[in-house]
């Protein structure tokens, strides 16, 4: 683009040029260059035809006259050039350009108005052949317009009449009123050219106002995609047909950290780092077709950088678009990736990536025949570290296993936290059983092993569920859930065990599901009783309580103990529904047998945990009007061990109820002693794992003389429980315990099989086992008669 031209695209740039004068700028520029062209193109033409006239009427019209007109019109032209060589149209000013204008227009007036002198005064002196050449020459002048005039409108106009008139006059001079014929042609080409003259005109006006509108528009893109450049993160290039850089921005230089003159002319392509993304980039430059957000790596300064390039093709084969660093972004979008398929803490994959990697190679078994073992891990009482040491030693702990743990698998075998203290490892392998127990036992011997933290040592042990999938005989799922099973398997055997899965497993499971789905419906089917077991004074042989137990009355399995069923309400929640019938249920039961007895409920750490405990109770007492101190509540260690200080402000309420608190299983605990400080216990019950060997052993006898004394001391009764011949029943009574029960006294049996009471010994009771009972109606009737002794002594 010329300076003169650049300069009529807008801007006040110091030569005067202002907004408005943009398209007449533009239009008197254009005028002067084409009326150049075209003139400079007619002018040998124009001495053709001098020439011609000069030669054809030499010998008949006066020569001094035809010679003095072609002088003049050589000088003319000469001048024309002159004028025309003089200007420079990239650089004159818009006024020198105006003048430059009015004297090429007087000067082709000038011209025109030559030409028409000459052709009526040779018409005068032309015959036969040399009117055929005037007429030739003529029209060739008087058409010469649309070539030398076509932008210049006034000389046109005015050359146009001056010539047609000159040719009219001539042809009338020629052949007078005959030559009508002519004359008429000459105006029909006249209004022809007046016509052309116009319409060029509008034209002329029309393309040089789009121009300027082109330029404006693209002015202002220029302007904005500047702007853009210096505001955002993108830098603009250009690829041309060859791939090699165009126009190369100083943004895009210094993005790069090159030389722009460097970069100018150098392949676009080699910037980016070998791989499928840049042979993509590659087919779409070559095939010149529009592409969006294309990611590209390229290293600068050593460091891996990612772009993304957006390009359109343009009309001169070449490419243009943005480019944008999105570095920052990819490493966000990696982290996340990561943290979406990896465990924060530890590293190793986390839930999701190991669900996606057990689905994988389940889904491949049906192809390849493989085989899949899952090694299912849980940390042992890992939550006593936590609470003890704090989650920082605890956090440091699961990052060491997992580090051991990826120490013992391959490369291709994934380990994974599945959350909390739970590890998984997914092998994929035609090792048999035996080598599987092997590696599962490899696992436990390296969580085993101690941890050294900040100075000290810490151990912990695991348990292991293993199981397999054989060339596709299960799936993702039920692969988690064989391990799982094999887990709890492995759980139930203690801390620091293993456990294969095998299809008894399944069954006890199912057998499980069909308990859990039962159990919903039991209370609401009526199918819970209440059985009582009787508990004994060791001194009198009477009855002072009963033991409240929970019977499930099922309609295909008959009776279910307790232990068949309350693990698994403990697990769904059940539990706390069914303790509280169980409470409502055994107080109402009280009051409607005789005597004034005491009962004893058991209660679960689940109960001990729901808030609306103390609020069951009391509601049970007053809709029965019982007294409270005939209710004694029966928990274990495990229920003061996982509440605390929870465990301890509940049994505070239920003291200011007035009930009894007893600590069942005493003795089986690591702090029993520590909790009879603590706690207001009313009552030990001693476990019945010291007293089957008491009559035969001299340690259980000392620890079950020492738990009675220590209760004296505390202001505690005591009870034994498990109670089965008659030696035991006097040994117990001799080490000082108060109270009894187990099977050699009763069996638990229903409400309305228990008797009403008898005279000396109270509340009788039909024992269901006539091998047993016997035993204890002797037991007691000999405790009746020393007991009447001594009344009899005391009056």
């Amino acid at each position: 683009m010329s300076r003169s031209e650049y300069v009529t695209e807008g801007q006040e740039d110091g030569k005067g040029v202002k907004s408005a004068d943009r398209l007449r700028h533009l239009v008197l520029h254009r005028r002067l260059k084409n009326f150049s062209s075209g003139a400079m193109t007619s002018l040998l033409p124009a001495l053709g035809s001098i020439f011609l006239l000069l030669w054809t009427f030499w010998n008949d019209a006066p020569r001094m006259v035809i010679l003095v007109w072609a002088t003049v019109q050589v000088f003319q032209l000469g001048v024309f050039v002159i004028m025309d060589r003089s200007l420079h149209l990239d650089s004159a000013p818009y006024e020198q350009m105006r003048r430059q204008w009015r004297r090429i227009l007087l000067l082709q007036m000038f011209g025109s108005t030559i030409w028409c002198v000459i052709f009526p005064y040779l018409a005068i002196y032309a015959v036969g052949l040399e009117i055929a050449v005037l007429g030739v020459v003529g029209t060739a002048i008087l058409c010469g317009t649309l070539l030398v005039h076509r932008t210049a409108p006034q000389a046109a106009i005015f050359h146009t009449l001056t010539i047609s008139s000159a040719l009219i006059a001539s042809a009338f001079l020629i052949a007078s009123w005959s030559s009508w014929p002519t004359i008429a042609l000459i105006l029909t080409f006249a209004v022809a050219l007046l016509g052309a003259t116009k319409a060029q005109e509008v034209y002329f006006h029309a393309a040089a106002k789009a121009e300027i509108e082109r330029r404006e528009s693209a002015n202002v893109v220029r302007m904005l995609l500047n702007d853009y450049e210096e505001q955002s993160s993108e830098c603009l290039w250009t690829a041309g047909p060859r791939g090699n850089m165009r126009d190369v921005s100083e943004r895009l230089a210094k993005a790069l950290d090159r030389e722009r003159r460097t970069l100018e002319g150098s392949s676009f392509l080699e910037m980016f780092v070998p791989g499928p993304e840049r042979d993509s980039l590659a087919a779409h430059l070559g095939e010149r077709v529009p592409f969006r957000d294309r990611l590209v790596r390229l290293r600068l300064n050593g460091e891996m950088r990612y772009w993304k390039l957006s390009a359109r093709p343009r009309e001169d084969g070449s490419m243009s678009g943005v480019a944008r660093d999105v570095t920052a972004d990819r490493l966000i979008e990696e982290r996340v990736a990561f943290m979406a398929h990896y465990d924060n803490l530890t590293g190793l994959a986390n839930r999701y990536l190991f669900n996606e990697r057990l689905r994988s190679l389940t889904g491949e078994q049906h192809s390849k025949g493989s085989n899949i073992a899952l090694f299912y891990l849980d940390l042992d009482d890992f939550k006593a570290v936590n609470d003890t040491r704090g989650h920082l030693v605890g956090d440091r702990l699961l990052r060491e296993v997992g580090t051991r743990l990826e120490q013992e698998v391959r490369s291709e075998d994934l380990v994974a936290r599945l959350g909390g203290d739970e590890f998984a490892v997914l092998i994929e392998t035609r090792a048999g059983d035996g080598l599987l127990i092997e590696r599962a036992h490899r696992f436990l011997s390296v969580v085993r092993a101690p941890y050294e933290i900040e100075g000290h040592t810490y151990r912990v042990s695991t348990s292991v569920g293993v199981a397999r999938c054989s060339d596709g005989d299960c799936d993702a799922e039920e692969l988690m859930r064989r391990a799982d099973l094999a887990l709890y398997a492995a759980k139930e055997k203690g801390r620091d065990n293993l456990a294969m899965f095998e299809p008894s497993l399944d069954r006890i499971a199912r057998q499980r599901r069909e308990i859990e789905n039962d159990l919903r419906d039991a209370l609401a089917r009526g199918q819970m009783r209440m059985h009582y077991q009787s508990i004994i004074d060791l001194d009198t042989g009477r009855t002072t309580g009963f033991e409240a137990l929970l019977r499930w009355y099922h309609p295909h399995r008959g009776v279910i103990e307790p232990g068949d069923f309350l693990s698994v309400a403990e697990d769904t929640g059940l539990i706390v529904q069914l303790g509280e019938w169980v409470i409502r249920q055994s107080l109402a039961d009280a009051v409607a047998m005789p005597g004034d007895f005491r009962i004893a409920i058991n209660l679960s750490p689940t109960q001990v945990k729901n808030p609306n405990l103390v609020a069951t109770v009391a509601q049970a007492i007053h809709a029965t009007n019982i007294e409270p101190e005939r209710v004694e509540l029966e928990i274990t260690e495990h229920v003061l061990m996982d509440q605390d200080e929870v465990g301890h402000s509940t049994l505070m309420r239920l003291r200011e109820l007035g009930v009894r608190i007893a600590l069942d299983d005493f003795g089986t605990g690591y702090s029993s002693l520590g909790y009879l400080r603590r706690f207001p216990f009313d009552r030990i019950k001693i476990d019945r794992g010291f007293i089957a060997d008491v009559a035969s052993d001299l340690g259980s006898q000392a620890i079950v003389s020492t738990i009675t004394r220590l209760a004296d001391a505390l202001g505690m009764d005591t009870t034994a429980e498990g109670i089965e011949d008659r030696a035991q029943l006097d040994l117990l009574r001799k080490l000082g315990v108060q109270e009894a029960q187990g099977f050699l006294i009763s069996q638990p049996v229903l409400p309305e099989e228990i008797g009403p009471p008898g005279e000396e010994c109270g509340i009788e009771l039909h024992a269901p086992d006539p091998e047993l009972g016997p035993e204890f109606l002797s037991y007691r009737k000999k405790r009746a008669e020393v007991a009447a002794r001594r009344a009899g002594g005391a009056a």
